[in-house]
Formats: C-alpha cells, sequence, structure tokens
C-alpha cells in the first residue's frame, strides 16, 4: 500500500482556495451566461448612447464567452492543486474584472457582483493558493 504524503503546512485557509475554484467554475459559467445573452440576443442590453464603452454586443459577447471557458478550465485546475491553475486564475480575474468593469453601463448589477467574486477569487488564490498544492 501507498503511503499518501501529508502537507503539514495546511491551514484552515487552504478553504479559500477551493472556495477560490469552485468560484472561478461559477464564474466562468455566469460569464458563459452574459456571453450567450449578448451573442443571442443583442437587445437585452440597454446602453445610453453617451455611456462608456460603445463596442457592439456581439464582441462583448465573444469576449464573454473566451473569459468565461478559460476561467471556468482554470478553477477546475485550482481544484486539482495545479499551480498553472492558480497563475491563470489570478490572470484571468484580473481580466474579468476589467471587463465587467467595462460592461457597468449595460448591466451594473450583475457586472459589480462579478467584480466583486474576481476580487475575492483574487485574494484567495494569492494568499493561500499553495496550501492546495498536495
Amino acid at each position: 500500500m501507498a503511503k499518501k504524503s501529508t502537507n503539514m503546512n495546511v491551514s484552515g485557509w487552504v478553504g479559500w482556495v477551493y472556495f477560490a475554484g469552485v468560484m472561478m467554475a461559477i464564474l466562468g459559467f455566469f460569464e458563459m451566461i452574459a456571453a450567450f445573452t449578448a451573442l443571442f440576443k443583442n437587445t437585452y442590453y440597454v446602453v445610453l448612447p453617451n455611456s462608456i464603452v460603445s463596442w457592439n454586443f456581439t464582441a462583448w459577447g465573444w469576449t464573454h464567452l473566451i473569459l468565461g471557458i478559460v476561467v471556468l478550465l482554470a478553477g477546475f485546475a485550482v481544484l486539482a492543486g495545479q499551480m498553472w491553475g492558480r497563475a491563470i486564475g489570478v490572470l484571468m480575474a484580473v481580466l474579468a474584472a476589467v471587463a465587467n468593469m467595462l460592461f457597468i453601463p449595460a448591466y451594473p448589477i450583475w457586472s459589480i457582483l462579478m467584480i466583486v467574486v474576481c476580487f475575492l477569487i483574487i485574494y484567495a488564490l494569492v494568499a493561500h493558493g499553495g496550501e492546495a498544492a498536495e
């Protein structure tokens, strides 16, 4: 029988890393919902002519779809304890936060909620990410 190695440096904070992995998967799924809404029903979002972002919603739909897929896959990698998942997770959470910040004129409550989730993910991965490696 093989012995299972235990990491003696794991604290109770490792739950934050698993929280980040699950939230990344959920965030990826939510980003894909926003993407499909923008792609298939571009009249759903209402933006005034003088708003900050002037892209069409097809471009926003593809942006959210790509971000959603990458964040979803990185979330599963974080749950598996992969370092590359944490690195991509931080990068994608930053990009998702920026994308959602630019999307605020179209859908403010959703975008602000996603920005908060992104910041929680970044905190969990940066502060406690190494504890889930083993």
